[in-house]
């Protein structure tokens, strides 16, 4: 299909119609120079007169293209009233259906802006797309339920940290309206009859308690099992070695990580993958206090290693060693995968390109690549063990939890990790610091949380769930 037709829920009179092209700014196809286009910005809406609009996305045709260009078009609705609309692709550009989705997913995705309640409860301000057609609605489908996942994660992170905690994250979770997950709490003093010193002791310092919560998705028959671990720290003061006062508004973005798992699982559960997967969100509220554990304490993790504190600001290592461990004990996943804003180093090495991703199997490690491309949220290879792990040497524990120094800092926080996986166990670890907020280069983030990773989750769930059959 060159064109599909589609309308908001609420519908409108006019149809308006946009072309989308891909092309240099000045190398413009001969229909729009013969409409009065000249040049075209790449993500720019042009009227072109008589309810029709140009649109261009720009090359290479990628998914973050195709993406962004939604988002452009949903951009233009309130200056143009765009509601219900007949999308053309030019036609030297492939019509198949997943740049069709990409494409609709953006729309949707891109008319999302964060609206403040006093209330953890999460909503969605934007509307869904629909079509008459059966075919265009199957694509509609698809884009609505991907970009529901992702704003699901958008409205955990924006939410203030008053409002949204360790409890009250449980709680707006608890009524999204998921099909067949099972939901689990573990509080406070389950957690410490479990042994998880490393978890409790990062949240000893705050009033409110720290939780873990599970969705388990567990369909029948299911062959393999995949465990997505996502550090959830509500709000990161840094403890008794407190940040700078410079950008720490920001950091009640720092349970990012728990945020991609939540919305990923609701897009797993939507599309009841043949496949048995875990997210389990480590809930912890990092806050100095005369409770508040100190730089040299020695904490026993859930595994029964001890563990010295060098910075009370390297908690979100301590939360994912004890939630890696306690997956593994319970569920012996085939798959381990955690996810976490984790080092400020991540973003110093590679930017707002790509997240950082180590590991311990290629193959699995290609899957999370894969996944990542195909769905614009790109990781990149880093190492960890070698070097890194002499950092880690502790003359009062089996280890510290990092170094006095900064060097390698994303590679390091990985190898600490790495301690608590066990032999024979395919793990990834994804630090998606830099990529939880303030990414202006690409139309489809809005100002606050990009809840980065919900689409690379979901999609590694499909691929991993295509080797069930």
């Amino acid at each position: 299909m060159q064109s599909i037709d589609i309308y908001r829920a609420n519908g409108a009179n006019e149809r308006q119609q946009v072309i989308l092209f891909a092309a240099a700014e000045d190398q413009l196809p001969a229909t729009l120079q013969n409409a009065g286009l000249q040049r075209a910005a790449v993500g720019v809406l042009y009227p072109l007169g008589d309810s029709r609009f140009a649109l261009n996305i720009g090359t290479p045709l990628t998914p973050a293209a195709l993406q962004d260009a939604g988002a452009a078009i949903a951009a233009g609705q309130k200056d143009y009233g765009l509601q219900q609309l007949r999308l053309t692709l030019a036609p030297e550009l492939p019509a198949d259906a997943e740049n069709w989705r990409w494409l609709l997913f953006g729309l949707r995705l891109g008319a999302y802006r964060y609206q403040h309640h006093a209330s953890a409860t999460l909503t969605d301000p934007t509307l869904p797309l629909a079509s008459q057609d059966a075919a265009t609605q199957a694509l509609c489908d698809w884009a609505n339920l991907h970009a529901e996942g992702v704003i699901i994660g958008r409205e955990l992170m924006n939410k203030p940290a008053n409002i949204l905690y360790p409890e009250s994250f449980v709680e707006a979770v608890a009524q999204l309206p998921f099909r067949h997950l099972r939901q689990e709490v573990l509080g406070d003093e389950q957690m410490a009859e479990l042994g998880f010193g490393g978890l409790l002791g990062v949240g000893q310092g705050s009033a409110r308690a720290s939780q873990l919560l599970i969705l388990d998705h567990h369909p029948a028959n299911a062959r393999h099992t995949l465990a997505l671990v996502g550090k959830g720290v509500t709000f990161d003061s840094g403890g008794i070695s407190i940040k700078g006062a410079a950008r720490m508004s920001t950091m009640k973005f720092d349970m990012g990580g728990a945020a991609a798992v939540v919305g990923a699982m609701r897009i797993i559960d939507a599309l009841q993958l043949p496949i048995r997967v875990i997210g389990l969100c480590g809930l912890v509220e990092n806050m100095p206090s005369s409770r508040a554990q100190r730089p040299g304490d020695v904490v026993t993790m859930h595994s029964g290693k001890s563990v010295e504190i060098i910075s009370t600001d390297a908690e979100g290592r301590m939360v994912l060693a004890d939630v890696i461990s306690y997956a593994q004990q319970r569920f012996q996943p085939d798959y381990l995968l955690d996810i976490a804003t984790l080092t400020g180093g991540a973003g110093v090495a590679l930017g707002k390109e790509y997240a950082a991703m180590m590991g311990n199997d290629e193959a699995f490690l290609a899957q999370v690549t894969q996944a990542g491309q195909v769905s614009a949220e790109p990781v990149w290879p880093m190492p960890h063990g070698g070097w890194y792990r002499g950092v880690l040497k502790s003359e009062f524990a089996d280890y510290r939890h990092g170094g006095e120094d900064p060097h390698g800092s994303p590679c390091v926080a990985a190898t600490f990790i790495s301690e608590f996986v066990q032999p024979g166990q395919r793990w990834a670890h994804l630090d998606i610091a830099a990529m939880s907020t303030d990414m202006p280069h690409r139309k489809l983030y809005a100002n606050g949380a990009s809840s980065f990773g919900v689409l690379l989750l979901a999609r590694l769930s499909s691929l991993l769930a295509e080797t069930e059959h």
